[in-house]
């Protein structure tokens, strides 16, 4: 029972948080579900009455919103559709047109509340009369399609007779990757192709394919092959004439170069290999590769103190040339790269930190005694009118999607009016509702209220943690 109990808690917190943060399909949904669940004759358990009392009044208040927001958009819509008749647009524009209001008019039924039938059947006839003049134009387009049909059919005969004659001596990788990657953009580009035979093509241009793909991994092993065969007298070069030996390895690491790949899987592995065995012949000859190692250790470890800059430490490693192209050179780049991941979560948090203490003067003091040097830089003018710090706060946290803390009229009016704005904004630059938000805190008038300022303050940091990627 208690568990049951806490889920119900859950689920109308959960419904609660949608509907603040502006998901209000779905916390409608939900809520409907959670209310089949106690119909006539089973009552909600009395501690949850109010909580579902009170969520219900904002589902219909959100319902009868929704309507008024959308019904002269849906009345703009229809006046639009009659009014393409006029437009003389050619057939696939005015398809277009066409389609884009619908999709107009579908987005405010999924965002509000669905239009009456009465209405819908008057926006459905104006948009099948409107779409008489593109009927010639598919019927065209069809026609097409049996072109595209022919010309897939070609295609996959090419493919077809790509493979005959050709061996894994004959032919290499990146041609038989070239030919794929040509074939696949003309099949793309060779489309739509009739209904009926789509999947039948796309079936067969399969097939056609596995057969190429076959001979790609013929060629891949074949390099495989000569790969190993490399590998092998590597490692059977001797130890007591290093100087014969490391200049055959470059012979042979040119050779290398020449050969085509392995395969995703198998390449990486063969590469790693010869690299292997070449080093431990490579590493003897060159006797200082162990001290430029310590010359490496020491300069990351001053990268890390801050004793020296990247630049300066990028600079450094340059210098250790016997350590171009090895396993060492990947190990300093990580660690250049940590340093700047670990400097950049610094600023961040340096940044972080600022704002922070332009909250905790904003609320316990006013804007009028805030620090200048708090005031971030984006702000470059006061608004036109100044806005009470209370309402600046309310909005700043419900732009972050949380429920606001605040005197509780203030809160329900600034509610409504933010639900009204979110049914006729066609859309937000975050970002610059961001500078509006910041703007109207630190140019705001009044004090917040000291019974709720630390939980104002509380919930101003919470909501600043929220908007943390749009910070500048």
């Amino acid at each position: 029972m208690v568990e049951k109990t806490i889920n119900l808690n859950q689920q109308l917190n959960d419904i609660e948080q949608l509907f603040a943060s502006g998901h209000i399909k779905k916390a409608q949904k939900d809520l409907r579900k959670l209310n089949s669940l106690f119909p006539r004759g089973k009552p909600i358990p009395s501690r949850f009455r109010h909580k579902f009392q009170r969520l219900n009044f904002t589902a219909k208040e959100y319902d009868d919103w929704a309507e008024f927001a959308t019904s002269d958009k849906r009345s703009e819509l229809i006046n639009t559709v009659n009014g393409l008749a006029n437009q003389k647009l050619e057939p696939r524009k005015l398809a277009n047109q066409i389609n884009s209001l619908q999709k107009q008019w579908q987005n405010l039924d999924q965002h509000g509340k669905t239009a009456s039938k009465e209405k819908w059947a008057i926006f459905k006839e104006a948009c099948e009369k409107a779409w008489a003049p593109c009927k010639n134009y598919f019927n065209e387009l069809e026609s097409n399609k049996e072109q595209n049909k022919t010309k897939k059919l070609n295609l996959l005969r090419d493919m077809d007779v790509f493979p005959e004659g050709k061996t894994a001596e004959s032919i290499t990788v990146i041609q038989i990757v070239n030919f794929l990657k040509g074939i696949h953009d003309k099949w793309k580009l060779f489309s739509p192709v009739p209904d009926g035979d789509f999947q039948d093509l796309n079936k067969s241009f399969k097939d056609s394919r596995n057969k190429i793909n076959q001979l790609l991994e013929e060629v891949e092993k074949f390099n495989k092959g000569k790969k190993e065969e490399i590998i092998s007298e590597v490692k059977s070069l001797s130890k007591d004439d290093i100087d014969a030996s490391v200049m055959r390895i470059r012979e042979l690491q040119d050779i290398w170069r020449t050969l085509g790949p392995a395969g995703k899987k198998l390449d990486p592995q063969v590469n790693e290999n010869f690299t292997n065995v070449c080093d431990e012949l490579l590493k003897i000859k060159d006797k200082e590769l162990d001290e430029s190692r310590g010359i490496m250790e020491s300069i990351i470890k001053d990268l890390r103190d801050k004793v020296i800059a990247p630049g300066e430490a990028e600079q450094k490693f340059v210098e250790l040339e016997n350590l171009q192209g090895t396993n060492e050179e990947k190990k300093f780049k990580k660690a250049i790269r940590d340093f700047a991941m670990l400097q950049k979560n610094e600023k961040a948090q340096e940044k972080l930190k600022s704002y922070q203490e332009l909250f905790e003067q904003l609320i316990e003091n006013g804007s009028a005694k805030v620090s200048k040097e708090l005031i971030p830089d984006f702000i470059n003018g006061e608004p036109k009118e100044s806005m009470d710090l209370n309402e600046a706060s309310i909005r700043f946290q419900m732009f972050a999607g949380l429920d606001p803390i605040g005197p509780k009229e203030m809160v329900s009016r600034v509610k409504f009016e933010e639900l009204k704005n979110r049914f006729t904004e066609k859309s937000i630059d975050m970002n610059e509702k961001l500078k509006e938000h910041f703007t109207n805190l630190v140019y705001s008038k009044g004090i917040a209220n000291k019974k709720e300022s630390v939980e104002v303050k509380k919930a101003m940091i919470r909501a600043l943690k929220k908007v943390e990627q749009l910070l500048p």
